[in-house]
């Protein structure tokens, strides 16, 4: 047994024969942020029966659930969703637009949390600093640069100042899924970064070397006993009878694997699957976070003395399972199921730790998912695949016809159709006129529903809740000049597992639960929007909004 293990065993038994009293104070001593990743809302109760009573169950149960609450935006992707949640607003405020977007000026792609003027940091301090080899390389330039407004944290930061300031905590598997939930001023933000490492590493942007309790962490070497460990069913092979059969041709394999079948051998697949980053789409990878959140919990020291702390966690397993899997595979499945004893086991150590009625929770989802397109289309469903194939080639050429010959098209990407500012501008046409006629030839492409120019794209909004959504996920100066939407079902991916990014319901409709002091027992079925998050929050803890907010607090989850 490491060093850290015996550490963290005494400071348990400590805190458990020192356990907080339970308290009923409105005023919670920590709030932990939790996002699943690729969550549908559907999974709550699909899964249910299968959910013990001390995980998702007693956060239902115990708190105040909104069973209709939904993205009011589109691309729903995990960084600008992460970006929502926490802000509370959209990417026509933040700015996270994507997980990667086109920069028209630069002509070429920018990372939602990449920073150039960041270093890695790992157990042996600065990445490449001295000379030394880079290690981490573009995994470590990280910060949150690119989000425009603040968070629920960083308006904590400034609401309480001097030695009883809040500490700020940012975990997950992916960096996103760290960095802009943290904000700006955050204590820390840690990533996992696998290969030959299995570590969770940060970056220069928060301090220059890492606390001595993640250093222990990552010696104890927990992400070779997970790999050890492999992965297979938890229940009996009869529980999974709702879904897919386990071996089918919608999901697909990890690489170097024969078929996506349990049990899954993770020693065997680590080396064509990036060493340790074969977690990341295992159980394994919710289990490593929450080992995580307990020890930033006690070396942090979060909800002790002081002012209110806040943990954000993001697991992002759920993700890449989805993504390989889609959403009704066992593997799926399976993986709820165990993230319910986990989050059993991180909400029985928040009591011991913290104390019962001392802390404050939230569970809600990045985004969303569509079934997996090939599979519905064996069900007769409409439902298929898109690509953008010839289309930016057609569009040049027609308009060239109608409006001289010119380099029209600069780039399309996230179903965004930038035009070369250079070429509209020396045209005799006005602009909008170009982008109506854009519009007009997106819409004779099969699988394209509908398409809209951005100077029709506000006016438009008002009477299509379609459009709306785009809308909200627009940026003006950062989006293209056109955006288009697929038909429904529809997507640009590979015919096995699923994506999301959508601004239908299959991708907007995602969980939320707030559990624990100062929040009421009930539900609501009123429409409810991720945007409402953070004011409910900021509410709760009497701190001002984030500044670029454009939610509402939920009263209804509010103890008056």
């Amino acid at each position: 047994m490491g060093l850290f293990s015996l550490l963290l065993i005494t400071s348990l038994v400590t805190s458990h024969s020192l356990k907080p009293p339970t308290s009923n104070s409105p005023s919670p001593k920590l709030v932990v942020g939790i996002t699943i990743d690729q969550m549908r809302a559907d999974f709550l109760t699909r899964f249910e029966d299968h959910f013990t009573d001390g995980g998702f169950k007693r956060i239902m149960n115990g708190g105040f659930t909104c069973y209709d609450h939904h993205y009011g935006y589109a691309p729903t992707f995990t960084g600008p969703g992460h970006a929502s949640i926490y802000t509370g607003t959209t990417p026509s405020v933040h700015g996270i637009i994507a997980n990667d977007w086109f920069v028209r000026d630069k002509n070429t792609t920018v990372y939602c949390s990449s920073d150039s003027r960041a270093r890695g940091i790992g157990n042996d301090g600065i990445d490449g600093l001295d000379g030394r080899p880079l290690v981490f390389d573009k995994a470590g330039q990280m910060s949150p640069t690119h989000l425009l407004s603040n968070t629920i944290g960083d308006e904590m930061k400034l609401a309480t100042m001097g030695e009883n300031t809040p500490k700020v905590i940012g975990i997950s598997i992916k960096d996103r899924g760290a960095i802009l939930p943290a904000g700006h001023s955050a204590d820390g933000a840690y990533w996992f970064y696998g290969q030959n490492h299995g570590h969770f590493i940060s970056s220069t942007h928060y301090f220059r070397m890492l606390p001595q309790w993640v250093i222990d962490f990552n010696n104890e070497g927990r992400a070779e006993q997970l790999c050890n460990d492999g992965w297979d069913r938890l229940l009996k092979e009869s529980a999974y009878s709702k879904c897919s059969p386990d071996n089918n041709p919608f999901e697909g394999s990890f690489r170097g694997e024969i078929r996506p079948t349990f049990p899954y051998d993770l020693n065997a697949l680590k080396a064509a699957n990036g060493g340790y980053d074969v977690l990341k789409a295992t159980p394994g990878g919710n289990t490593i976070l929450v080992d995580f959140a307990l020890a930033a919990i006690e070396g942090e020291e979060l909800g002790r003395d002081g002012a209110c702390d806040l943990l954000t966690m993001s697991f992002s397993a759920t993700d890449y399972v989805g993504h390989r899997c889609g959403p009704h595979a066992q593997e799926t499945m399976d993986m709820y199921v165990r993230l319910d004893r986990e989050l059993e086991r991180f909400f029985d150590e928040l009591d011991d730790i913290v104390g019962d009625g001392n802390w404050t929770v939230f569970i809600t989802s990045d985004h969303g998912a569509a079934a997996v397109p090939s599979q519905a289309q064996s069900l007769d469903m409409p439902s298929d695949y898109w690509t953008p194939g010839n289309l930016q080639d057609r569009l040049e050429v027609e308009l060239d016809i109608k409006f001289g010959p010119k380099d029209w098209v600069q780039n399309i990407s996230n179903n965004n159709i930038y035009l070369n500012k250079k070429s509209v501008r020396s045209s005799s046409t006005f602009e909008d006129v170009i982008q109506r006629y854009v519009s007009a030839l997106c819409v004779e492409e099969e699988g394209i529903l509908m398409a809209c120019g951005a100077y029709d794209l506000a006016s438009r909004a008002k009477v299509d809740p379609i459009l709306k959504n785009m809308y909200n996920g627009y940026l003006q100066g950062a989006n293209g000049d056109v955006v288009f939407v697929l038909n429904p079902g529809w997507m640009n991916y590979g015919r096995t597992g699923t994506t999301h990014g959508s601004p239908f319901a299959y991708d907007t409709h995602v969980p939320c639960i707030f559990y624990g002091a100062g929040i009421e027992v009930g539900s609501t079925y009123e429409r409810t929007y991720i945007r409402d998050i953070a004011p409910t929050i900021s509410t709760l803890l009497e701190v001002p909004y984030p500044n670029g907010c454009t939610g509402a607090p939920i009263h209804q989850a509010l103890k008056k």
